[in-house]
């Protein structure tokens, strides 16, 4: 009893120092001077607006201030209005982060909303997921858990993921709240299936389906996870079906059907982008480079007439196009109401060397979390500052030495399914579930990573990939401690 209470207090202690170093990591990240951030690329509004959030005046008034892509802008007014809160509740969730942000600086007379606010509530959340996650690993060899925290810091708070905090973008948003759905359902894993505890079996789900909403609703992008993330929840809910009371189900189903619609909708309010992207996936992706670009347009069922286009995105001044100027009358007739994702899909199907190709060039733009927009102000530096040096040793490594190919891609991705399937038929309840929740996250990012290029053409594909990366992080992450995990057992086993 003695040694179980004492292992339980040294496991507190590498949790809590994990927090500890986690925190003083995001301190010298995101908040020593000078406060890095990254630059606007023209992606904030579709968050700003929503949120009621805009430039001051000092902004708009300055012509000289260079407002995109070499320098970041910290300070922003609110606003606060009842289309404001509607807009808040239909946009992106990262609304709802901005939204607690904005009622706090208003209970304390704040007018100003700093970016950094919202960088501080992005790492409240991510050191409090993965604490949930070490803590719901249940790993009791403190060797093990101390070397897992230590890897966890090394790895997923390096600052080419934590400068992306600061900013409205997002990305962060997409990987916070993914450790987040990581964390709940570990923690309904071991109430359910551990514990066999039926009384918190309903606020364990409930976390569950909270943490799924706010990534769904993190970006658009994401809506490709939606199937998976409805068929997950689903098991969840049916297999639990007979041990909550009906009330508190109806509740859950309630939520489920919120979180759902959430997505579709956001996707449906972004008619816009998604005819940009549409552009850019025909004129700046499959014919660009391409060496039949009449044929190609006619197999995607459009006039071949529009092949002097080819090349271009759609975020050209207007007299760089022949003709097909993007979001114009004419291109409306003749492009966006014939052209579909069906459409896009069944040209890859039916090209697979085509689709090859894109791949092997999304796999070339892997692994890149560092980006070459601007990471301070114009105060602190007249000249644009690209490169961060802030605890970037793992992306710097990740991005210099590990191969950038579809191979090596597809063997990390193949090899922890193998290994992840014999632990699933080995293994019990417990494990069976984790092991699920790793192919969950696994296929999100099977899906992301065809995403970028096929549906944006070359049109910010290493952006895009930013959530595939991730992912990949943790896979490489998961191997590299399975290995470590088994030489440890191994040598535990040779001592006795």
């Amino acid at each position: 009893m003695f040694e179980k209470n004492k292992k339980a207090k040294n496991t507190k202690y590498v949790i809590g120092g994990f927090v500890a170093l986690a925190a003083i990591i995001v301190m010298f990240v995101l908040f020593k001077f000078p406060q890095p951030g990254v630059a606007n690329q023209g992606d904030f509004y579709r968050v700003m607006g929503p949120a009621g959030i805009a430039y001051t005046d000092a902004y708009i008034n300055n012509p000289n201030l260079q407002k995109f892509f070499y320098y970041t802008i910290t300070d922003y007014k609110m606003v606060f209005s009842g289309n404001v809160i509607v807009s808040t509740i239909l946009g992106s969730s990262v609304g709802y982060l901005i939204a607690l942000i904005k009622i706090i600086c208003k209970a304390f007379n704040q007018d100003i909303f700093k970016t950094q606010y919202l960088a501080f509530v992005y790492a409240v959340i991510y050191i409090f997921a993965f604490a949930v996650i070490l803590k719901n690993l249940r790993i009791k060899n403190i060797i093990k858990l101390s070397i897992l925290s230590l890897l966890v810091l090394f790895v997923f708070f390096d600052g080419n993921y934590l400068v992306w905090f600061n900013s409205f973008y997002g990305e962060p948003m997409m990987i916070v709240t993914l450790m987040l759905i990581s964390a709940a359902v570990l923690y309904y894993i071991n109430v359910r299936y551990d514990d066999e505890n039926d009384k918190k079996l309903f606020k364990a789900i409930a976390f569950v389906i909270i943490a799924c909403f706010l990534f769904m609703g993190s970006k658009l992008q994401v809506t490709t996870a939606l199937p998976f993330i409805l068929m997950f929840v689903l098991k969840i809910l049916i297999d639990n079906r007979k041990k909550i009371s009906k009330k508190k189900f109806i509740v859950l189903i309630i939520m489920f059907i919120v979180m759902a619609v959430y997505p579709i909708n956001i996707s449906r309010d972004s008619k816009g982008l998604n005819r940009d992207t549409q552009f850019n996936s025909v004129f700046y992706g499959i014919l660009n480079t391409s060496d039949t670009p009449k044929q190609d347009l006619i197999d995607l069922g459009l006039n071949p007439d529009m092949s002097g286009e080819a090349g271009k995105h759609a975020y050209l001044p207007d007299d760089k196009y022949e003709k097909y100027i993007p979001r114009t009358e004419l291109t409306e007739k003749e492009f966006y109401s014939k052209i579909s994702n069906f459409k896009l899909a069944k040209f890859y199907l039916t090209h697979p060397k085509r689709l090859f190709q894109a791949m092997e060039y999304t796999a070339s733009k892997a692994y890149m979390t560092s980006t070459s927009l601007g990471k301070y102000t114009e105060q602190y530096s007249k000249t644009p500052v690209e490169k961060l040096n802030r605890f970037v040793y793992w992306s710097e490594f990740r991005e210099n030495k590990l191969p950038r190919n579809l191979l090596f891609i597809s063997f990390v991705f193949i090899a922890v399914f193998l290994v992840s399937l014999y632990s699933y038929k080995a293994g019990d309840k417990v494990i069976k579930n984790r092991v699920m929740l790793l192919w969950l996250i696994m296929m999100i990012a099977v899906m992301q990573f065809p995403m970028p290029f096929v549906g944006n053409g070359k049109a910010d594909v290493v952006k895009q990939l930013y959530l595939f990366n991730f992912i990949f992080d943790i896979l490489m992450f998961v191997s590299v401690l399975w290995v470590i995990f088994k030489l440890i057992d191994v040598i535990k086993n040779i001592k006795r």
